[in-house]
């Protein structure tokens, strides 16, 4: 299969369904956007390979890989106006759950935190924010199609910056880095 293809050379792409839009397109943004978190994925896995080794490391990366293959199963679903669904419950549960056990490993938040510490961690906060505008063009999509209720693919990607979050609080944890609190200024 050729990279090269010059189809889109005025502005349009094909969908799953052989349909021509334009690379301006709501859903093509939203595509470009699932395309971008899983690339900073990508690159926090390299950057945590590099890193110093902790108990859960291989487990981390392994699971980021899951959630690689997760937003490539998300463009799909998108892609296909939904009539390819490869989410359910589960997937969001499941995230859930890799909160909840890097949760019980760490000392509770009680504050606001600068997102500072190790690199690997400040970068999957990075990873995080990305996901957080994915999934604002997620919802802008789903409202212009009339997509109701919203899919589960979308609570997947929800629950994925919440993961990102505690992942990137777990890291530090892990790797020895400061969790530097808010301050509040004073006028």
């Amino acid at each position: 299969m050729g990279i090269v293809t010059k189809t889109g050379d005025k502005g349009t792409t094909g969908t799953l369904g052989g349909k021509r839009m334009l690379k301006s397109s709501s859903l093509l943004e939203l595509n470009g956007q699932i395309d971008e978190v899983n690339a900073s994925l990508g690159y926090l896995n390299s950057l945590l390979d590099e890193a110093e080794d902790f108990p859960a490391k291989a487990e981390v990366m392994e699971f980021i890989r899951y959630i690689q293959n997760g937003l490539y199963n998300l463009g799909t679903e998108v892609s296909s106006g939904f009539t390819i669904v490869r989410f359910d419950e589960s997937h969001a549960l499941l995230l859930e759950e890799k909160i909840d056990e890097m949760t019980a490993l760490m000392p509770p938040q009680t504050k606001f935190i600068i997102f500072s510490g190790k690199k690997e961690a400040t970068y999957t906060h990075v990873v995080r924010s990305i996901s957080r505008r994915c999934e604002r063009q997620f919802v802008r999509f789903l409202l212009e199609e009339n997509v109701d209720p919203f899919p589960h693919s979308y609570k997947f990607l929800n629950r994925l910056s919440d993961y990102l979050f505690t992942l990137a609080r777990f890291i530090n944890q892990e790797l020895g880095g400061e969790e530097v609190e808010t301050i509040p200024w004073d006028k």
